[in-house]
């Protein structure tokens, strides 16, 4: 089901004393969940039981509240630059932009033949936000300094795109699917999104395409952690769910699912030792993951709100930049 919809209905489970033993719950739902004292403290299993210097460091933090363990990763993944090759030929685009001006420049020559060069997913959902952290953390900002010079030129990296009609104001609309259906349909020619989408346009995109590293910002690449853990809830079953999330970690256990659903394998020795994640394009995702930056827990919701209110008033005229970000700091520190 939907996150929103999952998240929803976490919450009729709590309230009516039904919670199941183990839980898929987002990365940025496990430490809230934490603190609301419905999951079970798994740290000294954790400590005793895994290899834990085989995982992302990233990745094991977001599975911690306060120092302690109360899941385990289930799914990871960041967010590349897919990019429609024969667009990118067709406008004489010779190289795959690796920074925010060479993106701009790229979408000028797209402009001329007739296609958006750039779009994101803008709507009222975290995928917006998801696809807006590589671009905040690229120009050195983050959640404590929203109001900051950095995140004024993110904005205008993304004002400029609407300005010069290079991005669509459509995009408040998408969602990450729909945005990627309009890179599928070639009316697009670049767009941000994760592995799980190889499949889909693998299947359904009749053009060649690649994937490259987010574009460099002056603070350089950076993408954003994504994923699920598995949370053990506080039922009573806590031993036997435990031996189910350990299960799940094994590596031949890890590989095999991390493969089928394309996402990335949370501990680095088994994506190293796959043949499968050794391949284009979805190795770039698993470079990646080195440059991948957890997002933070505490308020996640209310931060995304006001940071996708932040971003839609630049796109749609309502606000300039830096009075979007000055307002946008000012909610982030009420909270």
């Amino acid at each position: 089901m939907p996150l929103a919809d999952s998240r929803k209905q976490i919450n009729i489970m709590v309230a009516s004393d039904s919670l199941p033993d183990v839980m898929d719950v987002d990365n940025t739902d496990t430490a809230t969940y934490a603190k609301m004292g419905i999951l079970a403290d798994i740290t000294d299993h954790v400590n005793s039981e895994l290899e834990l210097d085989q995982y992302y460091s990233s990745i094991l933090g977001q599975n911690q509240y306060e120092g302690r363990y109360y899941g385990l990763p289930f799914t990871s993944n960041n967010l590349c630059l897919y990019y429609n090759q024969e667009l990118l030929d067709k406008a004489g685009v010779t190289e795959v932009p690796a920074s925010w001006d060479e993106v701009l420049e790229a979408c000028g020559k797209l402009k001329e033949i007739g296609v958006n060069g750039f779009g994101v997913a803008g709507s009222q959902t975290t995928d917006t936000t998801f696809q807006m952290w590589p671009f905040i953390w690229g120009s050195g900002s983050d959640v404590d300094h929203i109001d900051s010079p950095e995140t004024v030129e993110t904005l205008k990296f993304y004002e400029t795109m609407v300005e010069n009609q290079y991005m669509s104001t459509e995009v408040v609309n998408y969602n990450s699917g729909d945005n990627a259906n309009q890179f599928i349909a070639g009316k697009t020619a670049m767009i941000v999104d994760g592995p799980w989408r190889l499949s889909s346009i693998q299947a359904d995109a009749g053009f060649e395409f690649g994937v490259a590293k987010i574009p460099e910002g002056n603070a350089g690449f950076k993408t954003v952690l994504g994923g699920h853990n598995f949370a053990i809830s506080n039922t009573g079953n806590v031993d036997l769910s435990w031996e189910f999330v350990k299960y799940m970690n094994r590596p031949e256990v890890m590989v095999k699912y991390s493969e089928a659903e394309n996402y990335i394998p949370s501990r680095k020795d088994v994506a190293a030792e796959s043949e499968y994640f050794a391949k284009e394009p979805i190795r770039t995702f698993v470079e990646m993951q080195d440059y991948a930056v957890a997002m933070p827990v505490e308020n996640y919701n209310k931060i995304s709100d006001i940071l996708i209110e932040m971003w839609q008033s630049v796109v749609l005229g309502a606000k300039d930049p830096e009075q979007a970000a000055k307002d946008a700091g000012a909610s982030i520190a009420g909270l």
